[in-house]
């Protein structure tokens, strides 16, 4: 199956998530769609920090939001206070529906859109072609 980025592939994408089974399904589809060069997964949002701060960063985040210990907006709060220089877009891929979840999102600069989990085939099309090329 071609992807929508196959030609031009975006360097990496971090998936920050608790669920492995959602992280394994999420990493298969990306590279069945051919999305991205590199796909790396953090289970938790301090490990996600370390990958940030030791390698080169990547261009988009899939970020869940409830997480055990440090969340995803923790995590945002966190990335706010890195001096990066390269604008990382985050994309929430979370399964809260909470209206006040989705409002305190779109606060923080670094995220571009909130999408209910699963990531599918479609969803994988939207960011790419809105936020990667």
């Amino acid at each position: 199956m071609k992807g929508p980025a196959e030609n031009n592939p975006i360097n990496k994408i971090l998936l920050i998530d608790d669920d492995p089974a959602a992280n394994y399904l999420s990493k298969e589809l990306l590279e069945r769609l051919h999305v991205a060069k590199e796909i790396e997964i953090a289970e938790n949002c301090l490990r996600a920090l370390e990958l940030i701060k030791q390698t080169n960063c990547a261009d988009i985040i899939l970020l869940d939001i409830r997480m055990p210990g440090l969340d995803g907006f923790d995590f945002l709060d966190k990335l706010r206070k890195l001096a990066l220089t390269k604008k990382i877009k985050v994309v929430m891929l979370t399964s809260s529906l909470r209206p006040e979840d989705k409002l305190k999102a779109f606060s923080y600069k670094a995220v571009v859109d909130y999408l209910e989990k699963p990531l599918t085939p479609e969803k994988v099309e939207l960011i790419a072609t809105t936020y990667l090329n």
